[in-house]
């Protein structure tokens, strides 16, 4: 059977598959190795990585107001390097992005340099004013594409950036 991570995978997959996707850009990252792949290979979509989330957050806000349909996938851990420019550039300038982020700490974590930024990084991006919905245990891996989907389509109506971050690895998350 396969584990929770690539069941997990998958419905991150089949909800990224849905928004006809034309940039997929990411931090390289064991945890979500699954879906980079995923998307490498697919010849209809330009994905590339970037090695600093605040670079990622540039290039898609470019990409975003030009008109095309793009995601970023980072880590949470990253989430700090990315504050100044999703709150002082995307929220001002109104850029409607769709930023996944994997969730680090919890149950299963092996760093345990990660704790102290991932455990209150839900808290830290609700107080910056970054609108963040979770997917984890308490949601089911069904209902997880269309949530996606409805993510994304949140950024582009309210002109926004919208953080989706997701448990991949199961288990119950530290709130």
């Amino acid at each position: 059977m396969p584990s929770y991570n690539s069941l997990a995978c998958d419905a991150v997959i089949e909800g990224l598959e849905r928004l006809n996707l034309e940039h997929f850009c990411f931090i390289p990252c064991s945890t979500v190795a699954k879906i980079v792949e995923h998307f490498e290979a697919k010849e209809s979509i330009h994905s590339f990585p970037v090695s600093r989330e605040e670079d990622g957050v540039g290039i898609v806000s470019g990409i975003s107001l030009a008109g095309g349909r793009v995601v970023l996938l980072i880590q949470d851990t990253g989430i700090g390097n990315s504050l100044l420019a999703l709150t002082s550039f995307c929220l001002s300038y109104h850029i409607p992005l769709l930023i996944l982020v994997t969730r680090r700490g919890g149950l299963g974590e092996i760093n345990s340099a990660v704790y102290s930024f991932s455990e209150k990084c839900p808290e830290i991006l609700e107080v910056s004013g970054l609108k963040t919905f979770r997917l984890d245990y308490r949601v089911p891996l069904l209902e997880w594409p269309t949530a996606i989907e409805q993510a994304y389509e949140y950024a582009q109506s309210t002109h926004r950036p919208i953080v989706v971050m997701m448990n991949l690895k199961g288990g119950v998350e530290q709130v």
